[in-house]
């Protein structure tokens, strides 16, 4: 008699930046990938000005929420899971989103600590086969998380206030972006990163989030060292972000936040001493998977 196949899992990661989606079973101990989909929402645009998330945002959220359900429970998924970060931790009117996402889904959302976001992004990236020990960072729209350590869980583990989307509106680097305001937003960052790199020695760091792989992207390598991020940072400086979206394939939104992640990416980069960042495209989803599944 055969066996049931596994269960067929979609984990839904509600972010600052983007609502991603992964539809998922474990196959030999590492998710195996049936559809992803991935919507900039934008739920966070002006939550440092204001402290809410518009209604404009949760409109969006919504919709995409919607079709993304539709598009798993079209695929049988066993389970539907969705889980809030920075944004629902950070915003004053967590509770409507968090009363879309029930509308729209049918499931009860998870909200996220710093310290659970990065335990799962940290399963996430050692399912996809990243070495040990492990030191990592997830750039978010709300926040950078750091962590470290061994399967199955981080040793440690911070949550940063570096999100792309809270430093672009912070420093307003412009469109095309301002090469003066990149030494004010890697100095900044690196007051709070430098703190926690001084404690831990790391042979590697590898990075997630959407805007790692954006950045990835631009420099058309797998990896970011000084030179790459220079590029990208010169990039931005020299085109408008609707230019290199074109050309690039990537959201114009998530373009205009390239220019702080850059400045994000070269503050860890500096503050652990390595060459470069390694950056992977697995993740928190992979790691809901993974916790749902074994």
């Amino acid at each position: 008699m055969s066996s049931a196949p596994p269960r067929l899992v979609a984990a839904i990661d509600v972010g600052t930046n983007t609502i991603r989606m992964l539809v998922a079973r474990l196959v030999d101990g590492a998710p195996h990938a049936v559809a992803s989909a991935s919507s900039m929402t934008g739920l966070g645009a002006g939550l440092g000005a204001t402290g809410r998330i518009s209604d404009d945002g949760l409109d969006a959220a919504e919709r995409t929420l919607r079709h993304m359900v539709a598009e798993a429970r079209a695929l049988n998924a066993d389970d539907i899971m969705v889980a809030c970060t920075a944004i629902a931790r950070d915003a004053s009117n967590a509770d409507e989103l968090l009363e879309r996402i029930r509308r729209a889904t049918g499931a009860e959302p998870r909200v996220l600590s710093g310290t659970e976001e990065a335990n799962l992004t940290f399963l996430g990236l050692l399912s996809a086969g990243a070495s040990e020990p492990l030191i990592a960072g997830d750039l978010g729209g709300g926040s950078l998380e750091m962590m470290g350590g061994r399967a199955p869980s981080p040793d440690w583990a911070v949550s940063l206030p570096l999100g792309v989307r809270l430093l672009t509106e912070r420093f307003a680097p412009g469109d095309p972006a301002s090469l003066d305001l990149i030494g004010p937003i890697v100095a900044h960052a690196r007051q709070l990163i430098d703190p926690v790199a001084s404690r831990y020695e790391a042979g590697s760091v590898v990075m997630a989030g959407g805007t790692a792989l954006a950045l990835a992207r631009l420099a058309k390598r797998g990896d970011l060292d000084r030179d790459a991020l220079v590029g990208c940072v010169e990039l931005l400086a020299a085109k408008h972000a609707d230019d290199v979206a074109v050309e690039a394939g990537i959201e114009p939104d998530r373009v205009r936040m390239c220019f702080a992640g850059a400045g994000v990416v070269e503050a860890v980069r500096r503050a652990f001493g390595v060459e470069s960042i390694v950056v992977s495209p697995a993740g928190l989803r992979e790691g809901l998977v993974m916790e749902a599944c074994i």
